[in-house]
């Protein structure tokens, strides 16, 4: 590790590099080394669950036998639905079903 501070790490990059691998393995030291860590995946095929050995999923957990570490495995497909449909929401009754799914798509666009 550095000596610069941060509150956030990133670990980007294709498929099959290790990101994974590199951000539990770093969330694991610096839990260990006291300090409390947040531990989140966007990855759809997210294998957090087996590389911890806790049923990660979209809520947040702690860590079986890691003190400091919680995780959570946010599905980016549901959290965009999810988004879209509490933006559009209040334009029902106000806006046609046609201009409501016109504004969908732009907010789609946002997160692809």
């Amino acid at each position: 590790m550095t000596d610069k501070k941060t509150k956030y790490l990133f670990f980007t990059g294709k498929g099959g590099v290790g990101k994974t691998s590199l951000a539990c393995a770093t969330a694991v030291e610096m839990a260990d080394a006291g300090k409390a860590v947040f531990l989140v995946s966007t990855d759809p095929a997210s294998n957090l669950k087996d590389v911890l050995e806790s049923p990660v999923d979209e809520n947040i957990i702690p860590i079986y036998g890691i003190d400091n570490l919680f995780a959570i495995n946010i599905d980016p497909e549901n959290s965009a639905e999810e988004y879209r449909n509490r933006v559009t929401k209040p334009l029902e009754g106000i806006a046609s079903k046609e201009e409501i799914k016109k504004s969908g798509k732009t907010f789609q666009g946002l997160y692809y």
